[in-house]
Formats: C-alpha cells, sequence, structure tokens
C-alpha cells in the first residue's frame, strides 16, 4: 500500500481529525489522557495529577492542559 492509497481508505477518519483540529502526533498521549481521566475519578485535586503526569510522560503542564482539552472535545459522527 502506497501513501496515496492509504489517504484514500482513511480519507472520512483523516477529514474528521481535521476538523477536530487533532494531529496524529496526539496518538502518543492517549495513555496520559487515560491516566488524567483515572486520577480524577480517584478523587485526586488536579494539581497533584497535573504533577505526577508531567514526572511520568515528561511533559510540562501546559501540555497536558492542551491535551485534556483537545481529547474532551465531543465529535459529532
Amino acid at each position: 500500500m502506497n501513501v496515496y492509497e492509504f489517504l484514500s481508505v482513511h480519507r472520512s477518519v483523516l477529514e474528521k481529525m481535521q476538523s477536530l483540529h487533532a494531529k496524529p502526533s496526539d496518538v502518543k498521549y492517549i495513555g496520559l489522557y487515560k491516566d488524567y481521566i483515572r486520577l480524577e475519578k480517584e478523587g485526586h485535586k488536579k494539581i497533584y495529577i497535573l504533577q505526577y503526569l508531567s514526572d511520568e510522560y515528561n511533559v510540562d503542564e501546559r501540555t497536558i492542559y492542551r491535551v485534556i482539552k483537545r481529547f474532551s472535545e465531543n465529535v459529532e459522527i
């Protein structure tokens, strides 16, 4: 499969990603967001969650805020 074929097959998904302002590189943050949801459900304070995730995933707190905002968007299919 070449790039053209891949893009043709996955066109609708890629177009939807563009409208959500999601980037393919966001896939690396799936684990971070999953941990954020888990820690939030466990009742931890937001400041603790941010510090923990920052240390665990080696990203700054601003990046975590951006990821949370992007991943929390509702998607209309």
